[in-house]
């Protein structure tokens, strides 16, 4: 038996085309939900035309959205590797076999973590990224090594990841995916083009959400400003997460941002997916968006200090490290770049199938 252990908005939008491809094989699976984004990835079910997780952790309807309550949640079910092993095997993970994990996340690890006590083989989707820096992204990069670590089968998305991997002497099998899943997500989205509301004249996408810059008031302050320095240039839709309003809000900064940025909530991925492919420029500090946009050809300036993705950097992406000068020349050049064609021809979603079935799993 197949199980994906998914938590996350990212990991769903990135396992839902390996959950597709299956379900057009007739394969069987089962999905285990860890409840980390309950709402955001009920939410895609929807999107996605997915049934509902077979096994849910978390009751709760809302997404964790606090370190308190992260830890919480954490500690609880990690418990139940060591004290529950026979209801894991019986009810979360029946069958035995194969646990799907992707990424680098809370739900990541606990997935990693839950699997092995119940005596499963572990799958790293997206294996191989690393920032080769412990603190920044922090808990992600430790998150990474652990995990990929304790996986039997491990998929690298980019020659990069599989270099990574290899230099790393990991006891697991390696395998090269021929991209992300995420090129099938959009493949996928081709279908469900929303009618938004954007621009008539060239516009930039901004988003930020990471904590180790919304956390930090001089971080933040400096996204503000260059969504600020941005709206001299494009009008500006900014799509603001929960908790980046929240530190707009308690750092004072919401009325620092520029009245000409049009700030709007969380958008459904189809919807954000269409706002993408419109836009002149994408300015991020999201991974999956750094990736969309390099499938998408799309100039990407990555609001980060270190990226453990190698998509579209120094094609495409540049990335940003809080330099002023590197925002202007980026400004500069993406004012006259001519759109590129998509590259979503890539199938990595039928290729890690593939190897689960000549593996076995399948049956």
């Amino acid at each position: 038996m197949i199980h994906f252990f998914i938590g996350t908005k990212a990991q769903f939008i990135k396992m839902a085309p390996l959950m597709i491809e299956m379900r057009e094989r007739d394969v069987p699976y089962r999905h285990v939900d860890s409840g980390q984004h309950a709402e955001i990835t009920r939410s895609l079910h929807e999107v996605f035309h997915m049934p509902k997780p077979d096994v849910s952790l978390r009751d709760e309807s809302g997404d964790i959205v606090s370190i308190l309550q992260a830890i919480t949640w954490y500690t609880k079910h990690l418990g139940s590797c060591y004290v529950a092993r026979k209801r894991l095997r019986a009810e979360v993970f029946p069958g035995g076999g194969i646990c799907l994990i992707h990424g680098d996340t809370l739900s990541t690890l606990l997935g990693m973590q839950m699997a092995r006590a119940a005596g499963l083989k572990v799958a790293h989707v997206e294996a191989g990224l690393r920032s080769h820096c412990l603190w920044e992204p922090f808990p992600e990069e430790l998150i990474r090594i652990r995990c990929m670590r304790k996986s039997d089968l491990l998929f690298a998305p980019s020659d990069q990841a599989l270099e990574n991997l290899k230099q790393m002497k990991l006891r697991g099998e390696i395998v090269r995916a021929p991209g992300n899943t995420v090129a099938d997500a959009l493949r996928l989205m081709d279908t469900q083009q929303r009618d938004v509301d954007v621009p008539t004249e060239p516009f930039a996408l901004a988003t930020c959400h990471r904590l180790e810059t919304i956390s930090k008031r001089d971080r933040l302050r400096n996204v503000v400003k260059l969504l600020n320095q941005a709206a001299k240039i494009w009008p500006v839709v900014f799509v603001t997460h929960k908790p980046t309003y929240r530190y707009l809000e308690k750092f004072g900064l919401r009325e620092s941002i520029d009245p000409r940025i049009d700030c709007r909530g969380m958008q459904d991925y189809a919807s954000f997916v269409s706002l993408q492919k419109r836009a002149k420029v994408v300015l991020t500090d999201g991974g999956s968006i750094q990736e969309e946009c390099g499938y998408l050809g799309k100039p990407c300036l990555v609001l980060r200090g270190v990226t453990e993705r190698s998509d579209g950097i120094g094609t495409t992406a540049r990335l940003w490290d809080f330099d002023d000068q590197v925002a202007e020349d980026f400004f500069a050049w993406a004012e006259s770049y001519e759109p590129a064609a998509a590259q979503l021809d890539v199938q990595p979603s039928k290729a890690i199938v593939d190897k689960l079935c000549e593996l076995g799993y399948c049956k």
